[in-house]
């Protein structure tokens, strides 16, 4: 599998790709470009597209079922490589001719990529880590609709309701900490997430990830329940009150609770994937997650797949989403990442509770495309950034 960072090097493209590099066009060449390169009559919409094979479903489809990948696919990844990259690697290594090229970096950098470059993406897919990103993209005009078998098969809270995008994988903000520096047990921690900012056994011990869209997702969820001024509270008294440790990283945080050393924090607010992945290489590791109950603290969110306006093979790009959604591609999520599957039939198997223990609000996560840069803006204006 190819990959790039895109601060750091630059793959060769192929194919409709290298057009565009051999030319030398700017980002703002490109936009220009794009409606020339976006009126190809020829271009089959890939909602258009017929499954390879079978068609998918809610109750998540096998991969022998579904139709071969051959061919090149391109994908900017706003997920990190240690996030996705086994289920990329299993599918090549399912298919000798399948080629997976990913561009990783920031959310912010491709969904602006994207809408600069119009319908001369450099990209057939965006994988976003949260669903505010491809609303975004949605309303720039820089995506198109999915094939109907595959918004069917994802329920409609975790999915555009205009198939525009449709989650993959699941995730639920948790509190983490250090069950051996901990002092009680889990029962002891409130089930309400506003306590976290004034209860005084937090201070100084409490730690975050506020740069993630699964942050701001949680806080624009805190600012519909309990309004902007009470959220703002809550913001400033974690940063003043409770001296909150911030993290650029969330696998940076959680293994800092999990290794509590002096200065390492023994409580975080973050996905409770990435304790879910400690346990899973380490039974024993001390870290631990527990939930808030029906609140923000513990809010439901996904991240998942949009096409881009430039698809180079449409029934390709179709059937590679078919796959990410059918049973052996959430198994892989689940296995290898510790995330929640988004079908049904798919049990999740894990260290963590399953999603009917945790019971988390409900929350139309669409939504979540409205309002994620003001999040970002709060959270900066109350000085929790890093």
């Amino acid at each position: 599998m190819q990959e790039r960072n895109s601060n750091r090097s630059t793959r060769t493209p192929t194919g409709r790709r290298r057009f565009l590099a051999i030319t030398g066009i700017s980002a703002a060449g490109v936009a220009g470009l794009a409606g020339c390169l976006g009126d190809d009559d020829d271009a089959t919409p890939i909602a258009e597209s017929e499954p390879l094979s079978e068609s998918v479903d809610s109750t998540a489809i096998e991969w022998d079922d579904l139709g071969d990948l051959e061919g090149e696919i391109d994908i900017y990844s706003g997920r990190t490589r240690d996030q996705i990259h086994p289920v990329f690697e299993a599918l090549e290594d399912e298919y000798d001719d399948l080629t997976v090229n990913v561009d990783y970096d920031d959310n912010d950098v491709h969904v602006n990529q994207l809408i600069q470059e119009g319908d001369a993406a450099g990209a057939d897919l965006m994988y976003s880590q949260d669903p505010g990103a491809l609303g975004e993209l949605e309303r720039e005009g820089a995506v198109q609709e999915l094939p109907e078998d595959i918004v069917e098969a994802v329920p409609e809270s975790y999915r555009d309701p205009n198939g525009y995008w449709t989650g993959v994988t699941g995730r639920v903000r948790s509190i983490q900490y250090n069950s051996e520096r901990w002092d009680g047990d889990e029962d002891d921690f409130p089930t309400d997430i506003m306590e976290f900012a004034t209860d005084d056994r937090f201070e100084g011990i409490i730690s975050t990830r506020p740069n993630s869209g699964t942050f701001r997702g949680f806080i624009q969820a805190m600012v519909e329940r309990k309004g902007e001024d009470e959220t703002r509270e809550w913001v400033r008294a974690m940063v003043e009150d409770q001296d909150i440790q911030l993290f650029s990283g969330g696998s940076d945080q959680a293994e800092a609770v999990n290794t509590g050393g002096d200065d390492d924090p023994i409580v975080g607010l973050g996905n409770s994937y990435y304790a879910a992945r400690i346990l899973n290489e380490d039974p024993d590791a001390p870290i631990r997650a527990t939930f808030t109950e029906e609140d923000a603290g513990c809010l439901f969110s996904v991240a998942g797949v949009a096409a881009t306006n430039n698809v180079g093979d449409p029934e390709l790009v179709a059937e590679f989403i078919r796959h990410l959604i059918a049973a052996e591609g959430q198994e892989f999520m689940m296995e290898a990442n510790g995330e929640y599957p988004v079908v049904e039939g798919v049990e999740y198997v894990g260290d963590l509770p399953n999603l009917e223990e945790i019971n988390p609000p409900e929350f139309d996560l669409s939504e979540f495309d409205m309002d994620l840069q003001e999040a970002g803006d709060l959270l900066e204006e109350e000085g929790m950034t890093v």
